[in-house]
């Protein structure tokens, strides 16, 4: 039961991040006020949509990538990068001071490291 619920989590995380991906990808100024950036030139387009939104789609493949060929050593990778996105957010929160507007990907940002270090070890070995 727990695995079949893990499994699922990681599912839906995999579901998020491609579709936050894809769109900052493809619509880089639509995810501007939720991404809380402002890419004023082709260039800083450029930088969103490689960098935020190549990370997202990235980051789903490897997820998916676990999903399909039971590699849980996958989420483990996944949940490492996650977690340095969550040290830059507090990097941030001490250096410019505390805007409410990150607390909500923060939050995210943790409980998806949560899902994948849960999952990687919780479900069957590799």
């Amino acid at each position: 039961m727990m695995e079949t619920i893990l499994q699922g989590l990681v599912g839906l995380s995999c579901l998020f991040l491609a579709g936050l991906g894809t769109k900052t990808m493809f619509a880089p100024k639509s995810m501007a006020g939720i991404l809380n950036v402002e890419p004023e030139t082709p260039a800083g387009l450029s930088t969103v949509r490689g960098n935020i939104g190549g990370l997202f789609v990235g980051c789903s493949i490897v997820l998916a990538t676990g999903l399909v060929t039971s590699n849980k050593t996958l989420f483990l990778a996944v949940a490492m990068i996650m977690s340095v996105v969550v040290v830059g957010r507090l990097v941030g929160i001490a250096v410019d001071g505390f805007d409410k507007k990150v607390l909500i990907p923060l939050v995210a940002e943790v409980i998806m490291f949560s899902i994948f270090i849960g999952a990687y070890t919780q479900l069957g070995p590799v």
